[in-house]
């Protein structure tokens, strides 16, 4: 718990904390109202674009800079029609600008529908449709994408009124007199945010997020998250993202300076800490994963002593080189190394369910995530059919959580799918032993049906990356040629460098690992030449099912070297 020292005294977060009428539509009214320094530079936003953005000093907006830069908005939106409870759309590659118009959206009842800029056109296209959105902001390239696509697609249907945000930024006026019912005063129930899901599966979901029910588990947080003078955060999490929205709307509650950082990717991460120096940084665990360590300057380093990984959990692999940097304070002692937060959570949960906090001392991974985080009532491993199941049985994870989403838009048939005995199915496969330690096994989709029984893959995903210290891998079914109908694991991996290595040995080096831990042995191990043979999605997720559709019949070829199989795997 954080009391003093803080950007934001405990009278200003006493005060927000009691306000019944906080929540996720109206959080930047209640940040501005609090703060006493409006003018102070709260949000940075380098240039990307520019040869120079990681040595240029970022220029950093003040609340009073973002309230003006939101009237503008909200005034022109106004002017085209939306009301409370319009979905409007937001696609951009530029986070500070998103966020912005999510504000502005949001002020007056309506609903900022956001797409990642990485979703393909004509997805893009097909989502705005399906969300019903009326109203567009976006880079001008993307919304050419998307009127072709729907020119091509959708021809006569119904399309969005679009305009060029960029543009918008430059030109939108301010009102000439006080908007009237403005700010909007929210209801729990007010729908608030459409943000799609990554969409590994297939088709990106579309849930819905509600003015109450997205805050849920932030107001503890005014006490818990790090927000002293001295820190700064770096989110390098895709600000179309539900969880990019989230901590953007903690940082301007709390105070914190961050950096928004666009389009991360480890490379410039790194870059990013040695501009901002900041103390905490967060992103999903690729672009974590992907950070060069070396390649981030001493002086930036030490300042460092968070990391936050969320979506999926973290691997030991990725975590170790991240918490070998900076420092931390614990129990009043300054110690070496830096803490890893991993966070397991989806779109759909509104927030982190589960954490585990790694530091240098930790002698225990193995997909380990930690306990419920506290905004969760209940959380089950289920069978099939929603029963409980035992400690020590693998199962479906099941939880009750007011921050949950109600729903996925104009699709009941999914959102009756995904809960089962008042429990809602976040798509995780888990274990909990008997001392209450939770392990995440897989995603419901990825688990390897076996001749020999279910094959969960995250487990052996952890063992192949410390046994060849990879940059990443999937372990993913394909068909087994003794078995017909069943599958076999099969490991694509992907390193770093261009070395050459032999995909015999690493393989026969994984499974010596995989037996000694008690796992099942992979049935092959493929080279991945570069990052689009280990395919990931908008979010940064391996596309495992795409990986299933590309080696289904693995097993059964020869002629490959960057492939290597097991003996026993191939028919007779």
């Amino acid at each position: 718990m954080f009391l003093f020292g803080t950007h934001r005294s405990v009278a200003q977060r006493l005060r927000l904390y009691a306000d019944r009428d906080l929540g996720a539509g109206n959080f930047f009214w209640h940040a501005w109202r609090v703060a006493r320094r409006r003018d102070r530079p709260l949000l940075f936003h380098p240039d990307v674009s520019s040869p120079s953005w990681a040595t240029d000093e970022p220029k950093g907006m003040s609340l009073d800079d973002i309230r003006i830069a939101v009237i503008r908005h909200a005034h022109w939106y106004r002017g085209r029609g939306v009301r409370p409870g319009a979905h409007v759309g937001v696609h951009t590659r530029n986070g500070l600008l998103g966020l912005i118009h999510h504000i502005a959206i949001t002020s007056l009842g309506a609903a900022a529908v956001h797409c990642n800029p990485k979703m393909a056109p004509a997805t893009a296209a097909e989502y705005f449709l399906r969300t019903r959105t009326t109203v567009l902001v976006g880079d001008a390239d993307l919304l050419k994408g998307l009127a072709d696509a729907w020119e091509s697609n959708s021809p006569g249907r119904p399309v969005p009124e679009v305009a060029d945000i960029a543009e918008l930024d430059a030109t939108a006026p301010l009102p000439p007199r006080r908007m009237p019912d403005f700010p909007h005063r929210h209801a729990d129930d007010d729908l608030i945010m459409i943000s799609h899901s990554s969409g590994t599966t297939g088709r990106p979901k579309a849930p819905v997020f509600h003015h109450g029910s997205f805050f849920a588990g932030k107001r503890e947080r005014l006490w818990t998250f790090p927000s002293l003078r001295s820190d700064r955060l770096l989110t390098a999490l895709p600000h179309s993202h539900s969880a990019g929205i989230s901590y953007l709307s903690m940082a301007l509650l709390l105070g914190i300076p961050t950096l928004i950082l666009d389009d991360a990717d480890g490379e410039r991460v790194a870059r990013a800490i040695n501009l901002f120096h900041p103390t905490t940084v967060l992103g999903f665990p690729l672009t974590l994963a992907e950070i060069r360590t070396e390649e981030i300057r001493p002086e930036a380093a030490r300042h460092i002593h968070t990391w936050h990984g969320m979506g999926d959990a973290s691997h030991e692999r990725h975590i170790r080189p991240l918490i070998a940097l900076g420092r931390r304070t614990e129990r009043g002692k300054v110690l070496n190394g830096s803490r890893y937060l991993d966070g397991l959570g989806s779109s759909e949960m509104g927030m982190v369910l589960f954490k585990q906090v790694y530091t240098p001392e930790t002698t225990r991974y193995a997909r380990h995530i930690g306990a419920p985080a506290k905004v969760v009532r209940k959380a089950a491993v289920l069978d099939e059919e929603g029963r409980e199941l035992p400690d020590g049985q693998a199962g479906r994870l099941g939880v009750q959580t007011p921050s949950v989403t109600a729903g996925y838009l104009d699709d009941p048939h999914l959102t009756e799918e995904s809960t089962v005995n008042g429990y809602f199915l976040t798509g995780d496969i888990m274990r909990r032993d008997s001392d209450g330690t939770w392990y995440h096994l897989d995603r419901t989709p990825d688990v390897i049906s076996t001749a020999d029984g279910p094959v969960h893959s995250l487990p052996v995903e952890e063992v192949v990356l410390l046994a060849t210290q990879a940059l990443d891998t999937a372990v993913v079914a394909v068909d087994d040629p003794r078995s017909p109908g069943r599958s076999r694991p099969l490991a694509v991996v992907l390193f770093a460098d261009d070395a050459e290595r032999d995909p015999a040995r690493l393989l026969e080096t994984c499974n010596t690992a995989l037996v000694r831990e008690g796992l099942a042995p992979l049935s092959g191990l493929l080279l991945a030449a570069d990052r689009s043979e280990l395919p990931v999605g908008v979010t940064g997720k391996v596309l495992k099912r795409l990986l299933r559709e590309r080696h289904r019949t693995a097993l059964s070829r020869t002629g490959d070297p960057s492939l290597a199989v097991s003996a026993p795997t191939r028919k007779a």
